[in-house]
């Protein structure tokens, strides 16, 4: 006996078609959106798995790169002072110098060269209290208070006086530890535990005394005799390492009478020492500043890596996505077509 095909029949088997075709549209118009397979991760499980690590290392790299991005601007500021600090330091040229030493006019001439020296204290100290919005650069972990002042012939760092070396040591190493993707970890036990692993992240602090020296040291002063003749020092005198101060004891020496040319020349020396140590506090800026630009262009390779392994995972092609929307759409006005020939207009109006 055959079976008796009615009208509602050819509708609902339709209807259930044409709602496939819909289904199938839509899921194609998604693919070309998202330029994902699936949508949900029932379609593919192990696929949607792989998807969501990725999509959290993806993350965890772009929160790198950001905090790479912004470093580099600190790091640069760092860099700009040291520059501009290393400018001030060389307008003391040693030929002038030496000829304010000699000047016949005596302590006339003398005295407008201290002058000089002055002013530099004041332009490199203004120097290392530059900010960087909020927070002063060369202030090393200290970052909220004005790291330098320069009080009569007295210059402080954090408060304390910078001639005294013991103290200087301990703030001269503040560190400010930022993750840039090294791998940060924390000293599991011992005196240090809980401290971040030098090596495993970025130190982006930089203590300014570092640029300007500190404590002091013990200096033969030999006396130069009318003939030319240099007879052996019968004492060491403390001269200060921070070339700041000794700007203003140069000054000093130069104003009083009578000139003590040996002394003045000793820390002239003493002076030129800092200067040089300056110039490698530069350098080391001007290498973190290297390495922060091979991490960013490490971490932007890896996001790369990431991108074509997330493609891999869940994307699809492009012209891929466009085929299968556009068979996915011939094949829903196929089926329009096909209705309207079957069940007439009432039925395609109520789908529309």
């Amino acid at each position: 006996m055959g079976m008796r095909i009615t009208t509602n029949m050819l509708r609902r088997n339709y209807t259930n078609n044409l709602m496939d075709n819909i289904g199938g549209l839509e899921s194609a118009r998604k693919q070309v959106e998202t330029g994902r397979r699936f949508q949900w991760s029932y379609e593919d499980p192990s696929a949607a798995a792989k998807g969501m690590i990725l999509e959290r290392r993806n993350a965890r790299n772009a929160d790198y790169i950001n905090t790479v991005k912004n470093t580099q601007k600190w790091i640069d500021s760092q860099s700009d002072i040291l520059n501009e600090l290393s400018t001030y330091a060389n307008q003391i040229d040693e030929s002038e110098f030496m000829a304010a030493m000699n000047d016949p006019a005596g302590t006339v001439g003398r005295t407008a060269y201290a002058q000089n020296l002055r002013e530099l204290q004041e332009s490199l100290v203004h120097s290392l209290n530059t900010q960087y919005g909020d927070t002063f650069i060369m202030a090393g972990a200290d970052g909220r208070n004005v790291p330098f002042d320069l009080v009569g012939g007295t210059l402080y760092y954090q408060g304390k006086n910078v001639n005294d070396a013991e103290v200087m040591e301990k703030l001269k190493g503040q560190a400010l530890y930022v993750d840039i993707g090294f791998g940060m970890t924390f000293y599991p036990d011992g005196d240090n535990a809980g401290d971040i692993v030098p090596s495993s992240a970025f130190d982006m602090a930089f203590p300014g005394i570092l640029a300007v020296g500190y404590g002091t040291t013990d200096v033969a002063v030999y006396d130069t005799n009318k003939d030319g003749t240099i007879e052996d020092a019968d004492e060491k005198m403390q001269l200060s390492n921070n070339i700041i101060v000794l700007a203003g004891q140069m000054a000093d020496v130069l104003e009083k009478e009578p000139f003590d040319r040996d002394l003045c020349n000793a820390m002239w020396n003493q002076f030129k020492a800092g200067r040089e140590e300056l110039q490698n506090q530069f350098a080391r800026v001007g290498t973190k500043a290297q390495l922060l630009e091979n991490t960013a262009k490490r971490l932007d390779t890896e996001a790369d890596n990431i991108k074509e392994q997330y493609q891999d995972a869940v994307g699809i092609n492009p012209a891929l996505a466009i085929t299968n929307e556009a068979y996915a759409k011939y094949s829903y006005d196929a089926a329009l077509k096909i209705g309207m020939s079957l069940l007439g207009n009432s039925l395609l109006d109520f789908m529309r």
